[in-house]
């Protein structure tokens, strides 16, 4: 099964007739930008910081919220989340570093958060807050659409549209103009291009277009000097390397624009096609696993108007099951690769979360049948 959204004409279907919460894609003032990561660089670039303002980023975070800053030379620290995957503010007024510059929130899990007493905190401190939407393409809180309370907001667009590469970047008014990036070569284009169409084949999701498509793959193959296969999913290392691929900053691309390819298909997608069937899969994910033991829903209800990324599931064992599941193919992801230095902190929930909170993808190329398989493999070895 797609561990992500599959490349195909399918993804410009009708959209369905209901409501479509907000996207960031309709706000004005953005750019788009070659990942998520990269967008954090430029909006902290566009900040125009001083190199010994601090960056604090939540206890709960993926390395690729801590890179940037520090390719950028910025000192990093950290702070505690509730159990709602709030900032702890009690802890911030108190314990927050004099030196604290730059907030770094996180709508968690595409669920959105309420952050107008996170902006009071940050306006009364002097503190710029990046609003980190890398999992919240589409929301509206009860502070408002997600992307609107930030001085910098961030995305991340293979989340939530088929394409392979692309974040957004907005940066408030009043920071700096960012710079023009470097367009994307004729190479890169292309590139960008037969990868979609490669993907989409190998997911049968090319209909009548299959027969002419077939040549071209064939040719990207040999100019590659080998076939592509399907690689199985590996399993995370069992500490995290902040000198590796995956906390490295590539400044160059950083620093590129995205392919016309990526950007085309993201703002083309039917957003209804993307909004509802997750919406639908979340919820069936969260009945089959309610009062089942050995695990639970971390949030089994899901806010009204949002699409989520992914389903997170409280797991009481969680080491050996995260192994299986990856082993066995289930779209599942788990954030135990905490940048090193994270103290433990009173009340702090990002370190269990690490360890417990896994992440079922539930993206829209997802079926009814994978989903049924994916409950099924989840409680056969959590249950057991």
């Amino acid at each position: 099964m797609p561990r992500h959204p599959v490349p195909g004409p399918h993804n410009q279907l009708a959209d369905a007739a209901g409501p479509v919460p907000p996207c960031l894609l309709d706000l004005p003032g953005t750019l788009f930008t070659t990942s998520g990561r990269a967008a954090i660089l430029l909006g902290l670039e566009a900040l125009a910081l001083a190199p010994a303002d601090r960056v604090l980023v939540p206890s709960y975070h993926c390395p690729t919220m801590v890179s940037p800053a520090l390719a950028l030379g910025l000192p990093v620290g950290f702070y505690p989340i509730g159990v709602d995957g709030l900032p702890a503010l009690d802890w911030l007024e108190h314990n927050a570093p004099a030196d604290t510059r730059v907030l770094c929130v996180a709508h968690l899990f595409g669920l959105p958060l309420d952050l107008r007493a996170v902006q009071a905190w940050c306006r009364r401190r002097g503190v710029l807050l990046i609003e980190d939407c890398a999992h919240a393409m589409f929301g509206q809180g009860p502070g408002g659409a997600v992307g609107t309370l930030g001085d910098v907001v961030i995305a991340s667009l293979p989340k939530f549209f088929a394409v392979q590469d692309g974040g957004l970047l907005r940066v408030a008014r009043s920071a700096p103009a960012l710079g023009p990036l470097t367009p994307a070569g004729p190479k890169a284009e292309l590139k960008g291009w037969l990868d979609n169409l490669e993907i989409s084949a190998r997911h049968g999701r090319l209909g009548r277009w299959a027969a002419w498509a077939r040549p071209l793959l064939a040719a990207k193959q040999a100019l590659r000097g080998r076939a592509a296969p399907v690689a199985p999913a590996a399993a995370a290392p069992a500490e995290f390397d902040p000198d590796g691929d995956y906390a490295r900053i590539d400044m160059a691309l950083s620093h590129r624009a995205p392919t016309r390819v990526t950007v085309g298909a993201a703002l083309r997608s039917a957003r209804g096609r993307v909004v509802e069937p997750r919406r639908a899969h979340y919820a069936a994910l969260a009945g089959a696993f309610a009062g089942k033991p050995g695990l639970r829903p971390l949030f089994p209800a899901l806010p009204q108007h949002c699409a989520p990324y992914v389903f997170p599931l409280w797991v009481d064992h969680p080491d050996p099951v995260y192994r299986q599941l990856r082993a066995l193919g289930v779209p599942v992801s788990r954030w135990d690769w905490l940048w090193p230095g994270v103290p433990d902190m009173p009340g702090d929930q990002g370190k269990t979360w690490s360890r417990h909170v896994l992440q079922l993808h539930c993206h829209q190329d997802m079926s009814e049948q994978d989903r049924d398989w994916v409950v099924h493999t989840v409680l056969a070895h959590c249950t057991s």
